[in-house]
């Protein structure tokens, strides 16, 4: 039974869960059980689509095609978080960033700068903007989880992994803002997601 794939799936989906549950910690805005609660079912209920959908399209397509086409997939997404991860740094340095592709939403300024000015109230994120923000993190799983689903991935392992996982990298997020592998991890953020899925495109294609 191959648990890594699945294991990946989950690491690589929810390090920005991580990275926001850091900056909810960092600036002492409290996050209650239900939701946490409520953005780790909705991401696992995200990834369980997600994944269906890829299982079936797999099935249209040769499993010469749709293998390869899945671990190119991942490769290029985490070549996109290293130039990503260029472009944070750049545009820290106030140099020229208008030829990088932006997203300028209020959740994607959270999740790279930890801003949470444009929330309702910036002390707290109520149940409103909580809803919106699990959303915005289930991006990823969709993404992720399609791929996964094109690869066959173990859905019962994957949304088991994924539902813990969600729920841990919160708590680590919000309770370990002072030790220096919260810093790192925060600061090489897309690096690390960019590692990740390289090697589990990698690791697909190998297996």
């Amino acid at each position: 039974m191959n648990i890594f794939s699945p294991l990946l799936l989950s690491l690589s989906s929810h390090l920005d869960t991580f990275r926001i549950s850091n900056f909810y910690g960092l600036k002492k805005v409290p996050m209650q059980k239900v939701q946490i609660l409520l953005i780790s079912i909705i991401a696992t209920f995200t990834t369980f689509i997600s994944i269906s959908m890829g299982e079936f399209i797999s099935k249209l397509l040769l499993k010469e095609i749709i293998i390869p086409f899945g671990c190119t997939l991942l490769i290029f997404i985490g070549i996109y978080f290293f130039v990503e991860h260029v472009r944070l740094l750049r545009k820290s340095r106030n140099e020229d960033t208008s030829y990088y592709v932006e997203n300028n939403s209020r959740f994607n300024s959270l999740l790279k700068e930890g801003d949470f000015s444009e929330f309702h109230y910036s002390n707290h994120v109520n149940l409103k903007d909580n809803l919106s923000l699990a959303i915005f993190l289930s991006k990823t799983n969709i993404l992720l989880g399609l791929i996964a689903g094109l690869l066959n991935t173990n859905m019962p392992i994957s949304l088991f992994f994924n539902f813990t996982i969600s729920i841990l990298m919160i708590l680590l997020g919000k309770y370990i803002t002072k030790f220096s592998f919260s810093n790192w991890t925060i600061k090489n953020f897309y690096i690390l997601s960019g590692i990740l899925l390289i090697f589990w495109g990698i690791y697909e294609y190998l297996l």
